[in-house]
């Protein structure tokens, strides 16, 4: 599924880097990129234009389905076909015939390379071969996404990412000379290029509002009121809220990553959850038919990692369940359900809490209540099957 979510939540996702990784060195990229370019005969190379092409196409017609929202079942098991298909054959033509010298074949690889270690061998050749801005910019950009899949920082800022509604670049090697780099290859500022993806932003449409009345129920009663549960915000309310949020998730995910300089998990997760107490006090919980989509996620990723407070997430979970309005919502609350109820004694639901056994490379869900209909729950909201979910955790036997 890396081959489709990488770019469609370019703009809208935290940055979460990869266990650290060698970064291939020449030699190594030379048997995943062929280093001299080997001529294409005329018939193969319109058979690789139109291969690539329908790839593309059908890579396009999934993402404007995804930009908003999490994949259904179908669509996943259709990514990871899609994947197993355009992996091995872009593989085979970088390492027979390297970065290819037809103009269409070279973009369409581009928008398709996915595997970190191929985006940064095949961004070298392309960056070596690229004769014109565009073609020199696209290359910078397979390098520095390679990197950031390989655990590394980026070179030249191509990459951005949004933190609530602030464009920003993933962290960058030796960012004093970046702009030196960038201008090295023909590259405006950094500046430049972050103003204009800001300016780029689309304004955030209104939410649609509460579909019903928010009922103030005991479990929350020491976090919030009634009136701000059912009390519509402001723009600039959003704006704050979706800001810190953002911040502090990538505070969690530096600190679950082991990142450097990354402060302790505990410490973390206890100011997360002070923000998410005076969050309810003062704005009630911002689902995504009263905020942003992005912020209705961020905030329940700190609710699923607030578990000292197991108060705070019994409300949280009861608020989640009377105000979701979209399918990713519906998928967090399975999350948070499972959590909470494990934490009560209870089994959970859905599965979505599982253990993992070193010796055997799998993982298993924790204690689950009536395992046969599992997937039948889990259908009902658009979830993977159980197995499938399960083969995510699968790692290979030392």
């Amino acid at each position: 599924m890396r081959l489709l979510l990488t770019t469609a939540f370019l703009l809208t996702v935290t940055p979460a880097f990869a266990q650290s990784s060698q970064v291939p060195d020449p030699t190594a990229c030379a048997k995943i990129v062929a280093p001299e370019p080997r001529p294409m005969t005329p018939a193969l190379t319109s058979a690789v234009q139109a291969t690539t092409t329908a790839y593309q196409a059908q890579l396009t017609q999934l993402q404007r389905h995804l930009a908003t929202r999490l994949p259904t079942p179908a669509e996943t098991t259709r990514l990871e076909a899609l994947e197993s298909e355009v992996t091995p054959y872009i593989n085979r033509i970088l390492s027979t015939h390297g970065w290819p010298t037809d103009p269409l074949i070279r973009t369409t690889l581009g928008a398709l390379l996915h595997e970190p270690a191929t985006q940064w061998c095949a961004g070298q050749a392309a960056l070596q071969g690229a004769k014109t801005p565009v073609e020199r910019r696209g290359a910078a950009r397979l390098i520095d996404w390679g990197l950031i899949g390989l655990g590394a920082q980026q070179r030249y800022g191509t990459a951005l990412t949004r933190s609530g509604r602030t464009v920003k670049a993933w962290p960058i090697e030796d960012p004093a000379g970046v702009d030196a780099r960038r201008a090295g290859i023909g590259l405006p500022p950094l500046a430049q290029d972050v103003a204009e993806r800001q300016a780029s932003l689309p304004p955030r449409p209104a939410p649609p509002g509460l579909k019903r009345p928010v009922v103030l129920r005991p479990v929350c009663q020491a976090f919030t009121s009634l009136s701000t549960l059912n009390k519509p915000l402001t723009e600039g309310q959003i704006n704050t809220l979706t800001d810190q949020a953002a911040r502090l998730v990538e505070q969690d995910q530096a600190s679950r990553k082991g990142q450097p300089g990354a402060k302790d998990m505990a410490i973390v997760d206890a100011e997360s959850t002070a923000w998410l107490k005076e969050m309810l006090r003062q704005r009630g919980w911002p689902s995504t038919n009263r905020s942003d989509p992005q912020l209705a996620s961020h905030a329940w990723l700190l609710a699923q990692h607030a578990d000292a407070r197991p108060a705070v997430q019994a409300c949280i979970l009861d608020l989640i369940s009377q105000q979701f309005s979209t399918q990713a919502e519906a998928q967090n609350l399975a999350y948070l359900t499972d959590r909470v109820r494990l934490a009560r004694g209870e089994p959970q639901l859905y599965g979505t809490q599982v253990s993992y056994d070193d010796v055997q490379g799998k993982a298993s869900p924790s204690w689950l209540e009536a395992p046969e209909r599992v997937n039948e729950r889990r259908a009902r909201i658009g979830l993977e099957s159980i197995e499938q979910y399960l083969k995510r955790f699968e790692r290979p036997r030392p």
